[in-house]
C-alpha cells in the first residue's frame, strides 16, 4: 500500500496539475453533470491509455460537454511521473464535469476536470460469494453506458452487498436480463465460448470489458455479446468479472460453485 494520503489536482496553466482543496460547488456535486475515467498509472503509464480517451471522448459528447483542451494522457503521466515517480502504482480517478452552476439547465458546455490519486493495491482474485439482487436494478437510458459521476446504482448496490456481508452483487437491467456486476463487467465461460451482457442491457462499456472482446476475437475465440438471464449465466463454467484493476473469478452464487482457476489467456492481458 503506498504510504501517501489521497491527493486532489485541478488542471492548471500549462497542462500541469496543481494541488487542490477540491471545491464541493460545482456541478459535479450538486447534479452529478460529467463523468469519470478510473485508471491505472503502471511503470510511468496508464494503462489501455487509448481506450480510456476514447470513451471519456464519446461521453463527453453523448452528454454534450466540450471536450476541447482537456489535458491529454501523455501529460498526465509526464505530471504523475513528476509529482510521484514512474515506479509509484497509482490509481487515477480523472473526473470532467460541466463548468458553471445554473439550476438542471446549464448556463455553459464547457469543462473542469479534478484528479484523484491513489495508492495502488492489487484486489482479491477470488471473490468466494456472490449474489444477484432481487431489488436494484441498472436503468435504461440513452447515457446508460457511460461513466457518469451520478453513481447511485453502484452506491446502493454495494451498500447492500455490504450488509448481506457478499464478497460480489450482480445487477440486473430492467428487462430481468444480467447487466454487470457492483463495479465491475461480467463474463463467463461455457464450452469454450466467451459471453458478455450486451451493452442493450445497460452495462458501462468498461475498458477491460472492451479490452477482453478485442483480444478474444483476435484470438479466433467465440465471445457473444447478448441479453441474457439467470439461468444462463448459471450454467456457466467460470464466471469473472473485470475492471481496471484487472479479473476477479466468482466462487459461488447461492448454490452453484464454478471454476477459479486463472484463465492465462486473459490474465495475460493485466500484466
Amino acid at each position: 500500500m503506498s504510504d501517501f494520503n489521497t491527493v486532489f489536482f485541478i488542471m492548471g496553466k500549462n497542462q500541469s496539475l496543481v494541488q487542490s482543496n477540491v471545491s464541493t460547488i460545482n456541478r459535479a456535486a450538486l447534479f452529478g453533470d460529467g463523468l469519470f475515467e478510473t485508471m491505472l498509472f503502471i511503470n510511468g503509464k496508464i494503462r489501455f491509455s487509448e481506450l480510456h480517451w476514447d470513451r471519456l471522448q464519446e461521453g463527453l459528447s453523448t452528454l454534450k460537454i466540450n471536450s476541447n483542451q482537456l489535458i491529454s494522457i501523455s501529460q498526465l503521466e509526464s505530471n504523475l511521473a513528476d509529482k510521484f515517480g514512474a515506479d509509484q502504482p497509482l490509481r487515477v480517478r480523472w473526473s470532467v464535469f460541466r463548468s458553471g452552476l445554473g439550476k438542471y439547465t446549464p448556463v455553459t458546455n464547457e469543462r473542469e476536470e479534478i484528479f484523484m490519486v491513489q495508492g495502488h493495491t492489487q484486489p482479491p482474485k477470488i471473490k468466494n460469494e456472490a449474489y444477484i439482487s432481487p431489488s436494484i436494478h441498472v436503468p435504461s437510458s440513452p447515457w446508460s453506458h457511460c461513466k457518469t459521476l451520478n453513481a447511485l446504482t453502484y452506491v446502493m448496490a454495494n451498500q447492500q452487498r455490504s450488509e448481506k456481508k457478499m464478497d460480489e452483487v450482480i445487477l440486473l437491467d430492467q428487462k430481468e436480463n444480467i447487466s454487470e456486476a457492483g463495479s465491475a463487467n461480467l463474463f463467463w465461460v461455457k464450452k469454450k465460448t466467451y459471453f458478455t451482457p450486451s451493452l442493450t442491457c445497460n452495462c458501462i462499456a468498461g475498458v477491460s470489458r472492451r479490452k477482453i472482446i478485442e483480444h478474444l476475437k483476435s484470438k479466433n475465440i467465440k465471445i457473444e455479446e447478448g441479453e441474457f438471464s439467470e439461468g444462463d449465466m448459471l450454467q456457466a463454467e467460470q464466471i469473472f468479472t473485470s475492471n481496471v484493476t484487472g479479473i476477479a473469478y466468482l466462487k459461488k452464487i447461492r448454490e452453484t460453485e464454478f471454476n477459479t482457476e486463472p484463465i492465462p489467456l486473459i490474465e495475460e492481458l493485466f500484466k
